[in-house]
């Protein structure tokens, strides 16, 4: 066995895979050296010296890695530094007279999507987090194609019924006309037309809402389930019953002791007609009622008979209301 074959055996040896017969033929070949001023006075002594060899090697193995290693952290550090003085000999180099300011680059902004509703037409949305939108007629939702990792912020204007998928690491922000509405997760309906008090009315868990009053202070209240928010210059809270305002995306029309001018705006968005109400004693009228997937004329009809009012279509666009009526409230 020449010295290559003991080095092989050997390291089979010190990872313990030799068998008997090769342990013995190890401590053979070890006796059969010549005994050196320097050799060992036996196998097992020499063999401490090899293990203590090999540890040495190891040491030394890890402590080049370590170098290896934090040479490449020093000129990695050398790169970005030398990367920012370039970037601020540059910005020098822009300003005027001596003088610069450093302002942050504005990130790329998250392209936005907008889902329109005509008068006459609904829609449902499901935006990418599983939130489910119904956005009423004559309304528009404008939302991100992908929301920001720390909040899910929409706009709306007009009216839409919101169920929020809960993310509590993730509010999720509505902001409509004057009111900021913030929800972790439940169902809420939002109403916001341009020239009309802004609703938020709670169907299920909490909602917060903020806003800003005429006078520029700011304003916030906590809503629970049949709570409702509006804004006519300042924030009220008041307790409502849900069903009068959410019925409309179960395609029901439903008044409550409302006034005829706010019945006709909502049969206005509803059917995409234009109302003209002539007498305007007549636009106070209230009337109630509820109206399942019912059409423009059956509607009319119905208020005729309950307030005493007379109607005519002309152009199949424009209904006009003529006569004082009333005669339910008198």
């Amino acid at each position: 066995m020449n010295e290559q074959q003991f080095r092989q055996l050997l390291d089979k040896y010190l990872q313990g895979q030799c068998n008997p017969d090769e342990t013995a033929l190890l401590h053979q070949f070890y006796d059969s050296f010549q005994k050196g001023a320097q050799q060992p006075d036996s196998f097992e002594m020499w063999l401490r010296q090899e293990k203590m060899r090999s540890r040495i090697r190891a040491n030394i193995t890890q402590q080049e890695r370590r170098q290896y290693q934090t040479r490449q952290l020093i000129a990695n550090r050398r790169r970005k530094l030398v990367r920012m003085a370039a970037i601020v000999l540059l910005l020098i180099g822009l300003g005027v007279g001596g003088y610069w300011s450093y302002e942050p680059l504005p990130l790329p902004e998250m392209a936005r999507m907008e889902r329109t509703t005509q008068k006459g037409q609904k829609a449902t949305i499901v935006l990418m987090d599983g939130t489910k939108v119904y956005l009423n007629a004559d309304s528009k939702l404008s939302f991100p194609e992908k929301f920001a990792t720390d909040q899910r912020e929409v706009l709306l204007e007009g009216e839409a019924f919101f169920e929020v998928a809960r993310n509590v690491q993730r509010p999720f922000i509505v902001r409509s006309g004057d009111l900021t509405t913030t929800v972790l997760g439940t169902s809420f309906n939002i109403k916001a037309f341009a020239g009309e008090p802004s609703q938020v009315t709670v169907a299920t868990g909490r909602v917060k809402v903020n806003s800003h009053n005429q006078e520029g202070m700011a304003e916030e209240v906590f809503l629970l389930p049949h709570q409702q928010a509006y804004f006519d210059g300042h924030l009220h809270k008041r307790a409502v019953d849900i069903n009068q305002f959410i019925a409309w995306k179960d395609k029901i029309i439903r008044f409550d002791e409302m006034s005829l001018a706010e019945a006709a705006l909502m049969l206005e968005r509803w059917f995409d007609v234009s109302i003209v109400i002539e007498d305007q004693q007549a636009k106070n009228c209230k009337i109630s009622g509820q109206y399942i997937n019912e059409n423009l004329i059956n509607i009319m009809e119905s208020f005729q008979y309950i307030l005493g009012i007379q109607y005519r279509i002309e152009d199949n666009r424009q209904l006009i209301i003529e006569g004082k009526g009333c005669q339910s409230n008198l």
